[in-house]
């Protein structure tokens, strides 16, 4: 599809939606600004379907965001409605079953928007305030047995009060899978290359072998990569991405650069969630455990500095 006009419209359970702009091209989905008759603001998906496959994984798509609603976080994307349309010409040059789910619009834009600005900075309790509510959200994908299997800045929007929304729930799935065949391996292996960025990619899905066993804590090394992010800018594994070096080789070998004169404790839990050995990697209630000590250990800090700094006024 070329530039979009208001004149092309959509409708999704008999509500019609006028297309404003693209404002984003996934691998597996096209994204557009639309507006409803009275001017109210959406995202439109848009994920062609040219198999079952893909018709399941857009259905599936769907389901997950039903049972993640019915959970009351509200810190998770919502979806508002959705409609398959079948053989359409509307956002493909040939006849193409084409799927659209209608999103709430956060005009704040995403983590990483903020992250490439020149001059970012986030305080410290600010950072654990949206990674504390950021975990609280994965916590609720891992209760209900699911991972979400792509936590990575893009995918953490804000919202109009400036609080993290976990989005695109395209890349989530059952959150414990035994691999028992070759066969299996390799299809899991093409899945999670396609739907898991590499940089926040956990080291046992680089290789999976027969007998492998993945479990939620894929998401729990996201969420370390994340953090370093959002104190430094980039996932630890980006510079070596950019450098055209192995990503897999240096996830797998588990080293973590950290700036000096960086905060000791944010950069231990750091290092705990970047276990290599995902049997020894904490699950997410610990983390959200650890990030409560480093936040009431950085307010005690704080508070004697201001009590030592008043009683040093003369």
């Amino acid at each position: 599809m070329g530039c979009a006009c208001e004149k092309q419209h959509v409708t999704i359970q008999d509500n019609k939606y006028y297309v404003l702009d693209q404002i984003g091209q996934g691998g597996f989905s096209s994204v557009f600004l639309v507006k409803n008759i009275d001017n109210m603001k959406f995202v439109l998906k848009c994920i062609l379907c040219h198999d079952q496959k893909d018709r399941e994984n857009a259905w599936n798509e769907v389901k997950i965001h039903q049972l993640l609603q019915s959970s009351g976080n509200k810190y998770i994307l919502n979806l508002i409605g959705c409609e398959m349309i079948e053989k359409s010409l509307e956002f493909s040059k040939t006849p193409t079953d084409t799927f659209l789910m209608l999103l709430p619009y956060y005009k704040n834009g995403s983590l990483h928007d903020y992250l490439v600005k020149p001059h970012y900075h986030m305080d410290l309790k600010y950072i654990l305030k949206n990674f504390q509510l950021i975990c609280l959200s994965v916590k609720t994908f891992h209760n209900l047995s699911y991972s979400h299997r792509d936590i990575k800045p893009a995918n953490i929007l804000f919202n109009d009060n400036n609080e993290p929304v976990i989005i695109d729930l395209g890349s989530a799935a059952p959150a414990k899978i035994t691999v028992t065949s070759k066969k299996e391996a390799q299809e899991l292996l093409d899945e999670v290359s396609e739907r898991c960025s590499m940089t926040y990619r956990a080291p046992e899905l680089f290789n999976i072998d027969i007998n492998s066993v993945i479990d939620e804590r894929i998401d729990i090394w996201s969420l370390g990569c994340l953090l370093y992010a959002m104190l430094y800018k980039k996932s630890p594994f980006d510079l070596v991405y950019e450098r055209g070096d192995s990503v897999a080789l240096a996830v797998i070998s588990g080293k973590i650069y950290f700036p000096p004169n960086s905060n000791e404790s944010v950069n231990s839990l750091i290092k705990k969630m970047l276990t290599v050995d995902h049997f020894k990697r904490p699950f997410i209630d610990d983390i959200l455990e650890s990030v409560k000590v480093i936040d009431e250990f950085n307010q005690d800090i704080n508070e004697h500095n201001i009590l030592y700094s008043n009683n040093c006024i003369v």
